[in-house]
Order: structure tokens, then C-alpha cells, then sequence
């Protein structure tokens, strides 16, 4: 969905003023490194600010219309002119810009492959329009010290007309050589409170919350609680909690919600089910104030679990029986 561009002017204003100054001076700098916190709308931005480049229909900040025929073609990945490696846990199905066919893309840490497959892309393909060419490198702070060396070498010779732009959580962790050639726009923490002002317009006043909680960007926020799953992993969480302590509670996630091989059975939705629970914990005050710390190390530390490779049923079943030894410890 298109960003949504007076939510980041109000959420991120220096980051706005930089990059709208930039673009209305015609002062872009070919390399940016876009870090901050998770939850900051840091891809969003990378992708506004793409379509920004090529729009040949920007607002009266310099940023793009994001509804024409470039403005699309860049969101939808269609454009030959825009090349976009995405996080670590990326999945989508999009369409190939030269057969027409759909394939789905499952992205992984970015590896020095992906660099040369990033400079043989725009090698092989003339530029659309004003020799003007865009890469987003996302999560740029998981990639491998081979890739950085490949890309430093990109840099270190900027063709005209090639705008990058690398997204990262810990700055620290990227090459300070990397950090010396590109533009620094360091993104501040969300509000949840702002974030949940916006978000209670859009849907329930307690969807907001866990949302806003749970520190999603409102583009996110917005788009998940859109999609029917979301309402069956909230009931899912909900129900769950009311009978934790239960094997029954166990078997019902393992045969009604969490079916391997099922749609639900995946990591976004199992984060979104932990997220939720550790809303509903935070609510609890009737659980005492050591369990529900106890609870929430378990959550945190699945959630962090979820970011390396697992087997998702095995991951559930060590979740549940932690979460029932802690609630049945607290009955006693």
C-alpha cells in the first residue's frame, strides 16, 4: 500500500526535511544508509524515496505521487530500472518484468552473489528513463563480509545516474568503509502512543494497542490487521490464554491453528500469535507480577528465535510446554 507520506512527515521529521530538501535541490547522494530501530518505517522510506527518483509527478516536497505508471512499476518490483534485495525473511511471489511469469522469491542474508547479481542487472538492461537507476539492500546489517567488499568496490565508483540505498537495524554492524561512502539518515524510535492515536481510526481501539505495542510501522500495522488471518490468530491467542495450563489448549494450537504445512504455520503469523500473547500479559493482573516476567523472558526469546532458521513445529511445542511449566508453577 502506498506510504502514507503526513504520518512520516509528523513521525520522522528530520528524516523527511533531509530527504525532501535533497530531492527539490536536485541534491541526491548516490549512496544512503538508512538505519534505526525496528519498527522505524526505514523500507518504506527506501521504497518512497525510490519512487521519488524516477516520478516524474512529485509534490510540492519532492516526493513522489506514488500513483502513476513509474510510481507502480517500481512498488509492484516491474521496473528494469529498480532492484530491490529484501530481509532476511522475505517471501512474496511477484512477476518477472521480461518472461511475464510469477515466481516467488524467498530471500536470505545478502551474500556477494547478490552483489554481482545487483551489477549485472543494470549491465544488462538500458535505463528506462534519464539514465536514472535505484538498488535497496535490506537488512544490510546481516550481510556477509564477502558481499560488503563487493559492494565497497560498487561505491567506490559511482556511475552516474545509480542511486543506493542500504536499510539497517544496528549501524554498527556494517563496514565503517561501507558507512564512509553513503549518506547517514538515522531513524528515530516510533511513539506508541502516536502510533496508536493513528491506528485507532483504522481498527479497534485494542488492535491498535497490541499493534502499536508490538512496534510495527502504521504501513504494517495497517496491512496485517487488514488480512482475515489476523483475526483467527487473535482468537487463537485469546483462547489459549484463557486455558494455558491445559495439554488439551496444546493439542487444540497444534490440530486447529498451527497445522504443519498450513498457512498459519509460518513464521509472520506465529510472531503475530506470540505478539499478542504478550499483549494479553501485560493486561493480566491477575497473574502475579514473577510469572508474568517469567512469560514474558519466554516470548521475547521465542520472538528472537524466530529470526534463525527452525523447525516451526518443534519451536512450538518447547514454547507451549515452557509457557504451561510457568503458569502450572504459579497455580500451585
Amino acid at each position: 500500500m502506498p506510504m502514507n507520506k503526513e504520518q512520516f512527515k509528523n513521525t520522522q521529521p528530520i528524516v523527511y526535511r533531509t530527504l525532501s530538501n535533497a530531492l527539490k535541490k536536485n541534491r541526491l547522494a548516490h549512496a544512503y544508509l538508512f538505519s534505526g530501530p525496528k519498527g522505524s518505517p526505514k523500507k518504506e522510506v527506501a521504497l518512497l524515496l525510490a519512487q521519488s527518483i524516477a516520478c516524474s509527478h512529485r509534490d510540492e516536497d519532492g516526493f513522489a505521487c506514488q500513483t502513476c505508471d513509474s510510481c507502480q512499476r517500481i512498488a509492484n518490483e516491474e521496473s528494469i530500472d529498480f532492484f530491490w534485495k529484501h530481509g532476511i525473511h522475505y517471501k512474496k511471489v511477484i512477476k518477472d518484468p521480461f518472461s511475464n511469469q510469477s515466481k516467488t522469491i524467498v530471500s536470505s542474508r545478502i551474500k556477494k552473489s547478490d552483489i554481482v547479481e545487483l551489477q549485472s542487472f543494470f549491465e544488462a538492461t538500458s535505463a528506462e528513463k534519464d539514465n536514472t537507476r535505484v538498488f535497496i539492500l535490506e537488512d544490510y546489517d546481516q550481510a556477509t563480509p564477502e558481499a560488503s567488499n563487493s559492494l565497497l568496490k560498487f561505491l567506490e565508483e559511482p556511475q552516474p545516474g545509480i542511486y543506493g540505498i542500504l536499510v539497517a537495524d544496528e549501524v554498527n554492524n556494517v563496514l565503517p568503509t561501507i558507512q564512509s561512502r553513503c549518506q547517514s539518515i538515522v531513524f528515530r524510535p516510533p511513539s506508541v502512543h502516536d502510533l496508536y492515536v493513528s491506528l485507532k481510526d483504522e481498527m479497534s481501539d485494542e488492535k491498535a494497542n497490541m499493534l502499536a505495542h508490538s512496534r510495527y510501522t502504521y504501513e504494517e500495522a495497517v496491512e496485517i490487521a487488514a488480512d482475515p488471518q489476523f483475526e483467527v490468530i487473535e482468537q487463537a491467542a485469546k483462547n489459549y490464554r484463557k486455558h494455558w495450563q491445559s495439554w488439551q489448549s496444546i493439542v487444540d494450537m497444534q490440530t486447529q491453528i498451527f497445522v504443519p504445512k498450513s498457512p498459519l504455520c509460518d513464521k509472520t503469523w506465529i510472531r503475530v500469535w506470540i505478539q499478542w500473547l504478550l499483549f494479553l500479559i501485560k493486561q493480566d493482573t491477575e497473574l502475579s507480577l514473577a510469572t508474568r516476567v517469567d512469560l514474558e523472558l519466554i516470548l521475547v526469546e521465542a520472538i528472537d528465535t524466530l529470526r534463525m532458521p527452525v523447525d516451526l513445529g518443534l519451536f512450538l511445542d518447547c514454547v507451549y510446554a515452557q509457557i504451561r511449566k510457568v503458569v502450572q508453577n504459579e497455580r500451585r
